[in-house]
């Protein structure tokens, strides 16, 4: 029996967060594909339409949401861990994860909900919409040079080990690091790789570290 069943659609951010966990603790996964226009295996497990959802085959306990999936799976499977094991180191990785959703995907699903309409074309939004998307890509670049910083000393973002920081973050970032694949025609990951770019120019260390977990995570990379 696998160690646990997730239920994830192609080239979902918060599924590869789930995959790279699983990788590094070595669980045996039983992933189940859902076709992103129906839904109703999501729904009728879970109560809500979003992937990934986690389920204990042992009995049936489902949990959803990436965050909450990563704190079952640490208290499931402590060793090896993805959080710090000093408790002051544990919470700073909290504070992190939880100011990286906020920063890293807010404006990106601002920007595509204004943009997707218009096939990311920004000159065919009304000039506010494009003030909009402007402060928002001002706030990225802004946060890409915050991880570089946070790069300066330590080879991962959460210290000199891989960690929660990195399973939490490198889908997101990678988008802006590597080539988008032609077919994820996604809007979100279409803004991510367009607002969110950069390269050993702009950004050595972080491009350094995409790497980096690039090598450590090759089969799950850009996961069809």
């Amino acid at each position: 029996m696998a160690d646990l069943r997730v239920l994830r659609i192609p080239f979902s951010t918060n599924v590869d967060r789930i995959a790279m966990a699983a990788e590094i603790k070595g669980l045996d996964v039983a992933w189940v594909d859902v076709d992103p226009d129906d839904r109703s295996v999501v729904r009728d497990l879970s109560g809500q339409e979003l992937v990934p959802v986690a389920v204990d085959p042992a009995d049936g306990t489902a949990v959803t949401d990436s965050p909450r999936i990563l704190e079952w799976i640490e208290q499931r499977w402590p060793e090896p861990p993805l959080w710090p094991t000093d408790p002051g180191l544990a919470a700073l990785a909290d504070v992190f994860c939880r100011r990286f959703n906020d920063v890293w995907k807010g404006p990106p699903n601002r920007m595509t909900a204004l943009l997707e309409p218009v096939d990311l074309d920004r000159d065919r939004l009304s000039a506010a919409d494009r003030r909009a998307v402007d402060d928002d890509a001002a706030r990225m670049r802004i946060w890409l040079d915050r991880f570089e910083e946070r790069l300066d000393v330590h080879d991962h973002l959460g210290g000199n080990e891989l960690g929660i920081c990195d399973v939490t973050a490198y889908p997101f970032l990678r988008y802006g690091g590597q080539p988008l694949p032609p077919e994820d025609d996604h809007a979100f990951h279409r803004v991510l790789a367009t607002y969110g770019a950069f390269d050993a120019t702009s950004h050595p260390r972080l491009t350094a570290w995409c790497a980096r977990v690039h090598e450590r995570f090759p089969q799950i990379v850009w996961p069809g």
